[in-house]
């Protein structure tokens, strides 16, 4: 919050600044801050033939709660339900690019658990890259382990150039 000094004539500004910080306060002290995590994989990686696999993230863009350490998973951390609340709703967001390959389809499946909550898949574009994005929305408890698989059947290994999950 702002320092006034003794005497001073406040502002409709000046009082909006408390305002905010009260807001921001309370958010915070009631658990209504936001929480979450971006990962991302930037290295090329080849995928099998015919074989789901779980993307294995090495770099995180932000992570305020520490949902992710390392690996391929994503983990609800206690701090991220309010307190009194049992489930948070998550959006989860994920998207994927395969390097050009004209065989095949190419899919991006969203996991919690294990058990999928989103799918996206496209038909391979001949001479072109094939980028797919997922958003999905999903009840989660703390421990629940959020994970993003791909596949793909080209008829050989293929590689995908870039991954990201929020």
């Amino acid at each position: 919050p702002p320092n006034f000094v003794s005497g001073a004539v406040l502002t409709e500004a000046n009082l909006d600044v408390l305002s905010d910080d009260i807001a921001y306060l309370y958010g915070t002290s009631s658990a209504q801050a936001f929480s979450g995590t971006q990962v991302t994989r930037t290295a090329s990686t080849n995928l099998s033939d015919s074989t789901e696999t779980a993307i294995t993230w090495t770099a995180e863009v932000f992570d305020i709660g520490n949902w992710w350490t390392s690996g391929t998973n994503v983990v609800v951390p206690a701090a991220a339900i309010p307190s009194g609340y049992t489930t948070i709703m998550l959006m989860v967001s994920a998207r994927a690019r395969f390097a050009a390959n004209g065989t095949g389809v190419r899919w991006l499946r969203g996991l919690k658990n294990g058990t999928s909550f989103g799918y996206v898949s496209a038909t391979a574009i001949s001479g072109d890259t094939t980028d797919l994005v997922m958003v999905e929305f999903v009840t989660a408890v703390v421990g629940d382990i959020i994970t993003v698989n791909l596949y793909q059947t080209s008829g050989g290994v293929l590689a995908y150039t870039q991954a990201q999950a929020t």
